[in-house]
């Protein structure tokens, strides 16, 4: 790594257009994470595509507009998650960190039509590519069941964080992912 400090891309969940600073926790998350001395990169003006977060066109823009690559911690909330894994399939990370993760369609056709679901998951090839992997988790998820997400955690030997009556990370502040960050980025840098 370069830097004493990689970068850091939010990628969040569908249904974001638009400024995502006013949503869930990314805008939080940015100012915490500058704060410690991290280049943040958002999807300024929101994700291409943002209902259907086609992976044909995130994946692209994660790379392509974003910057994102081997000096870059992904950190991917929900289908931002789901991005980020088959983002890290094909190009070296600093770190990977999912934010209530799934790894199939859960029954819902826009995930279904959005491509991350229709071929199975490289998971050793996730794990080669990220320098870390940690995951986060609420047990009351309304949108994720935990099962799914315990089932990405053990594919990925994910250092697994599990909210108890944590629902889907609508709301900052989410301290503990910015604990995660900066403890896995030192021992990176070391």
């Amino acid at each position: 790594m370069s830097r004493s400090h990689p970068n850091c891309l939010i990628i969040p969940g569908n249904g974001s257009g638009g400024d995502i600073r006013g949503s869930n926790y990314y805008g939080w998350a940015e100012r915490q994470l500058k704060d410690a001395g991290y280049e943040v990169r958002m999807p300024e003006g929101g994700m291409p595509d943002p209902l259907y977060a086609r992976e044909k066109k995130w994946v692209p823009f994660m790379r392509d507009d974003m910057r994102g690559g081997e000096d870059s911690v992904v950190i991917g909330h929900s289908s931002g998650a789901a991005a980020a894994m088959r983002f890290a399939e094909q190009y070296k990370v600093a770190g990977l960190v999912l934010v209530a993760a799934y790894d199939d369609d859960l029954g819902d056709e826009l995930e279904r039509n959005s491509g991350y679901f229709n071929r199975p998951w490289n998971w050793d090839q996730i794990k080669q590519n990220a320098g870390f992997i940690v995951q986060f988790a609420g047990t009351q998820d309304s949108l994720v069941p935990i099962e799914v997400q315990r089932k990405v955690a053990k594919a990925l030997d994910a250092e697994y964080h599990e909210q108890p009556d944590g629902d889907h990370f609508f709301s900052p502040p989410f301290p503990q992912l910015i604990d995660a960050i900066n403890e896995n980025v030192s021992k990176l840098c070391k």
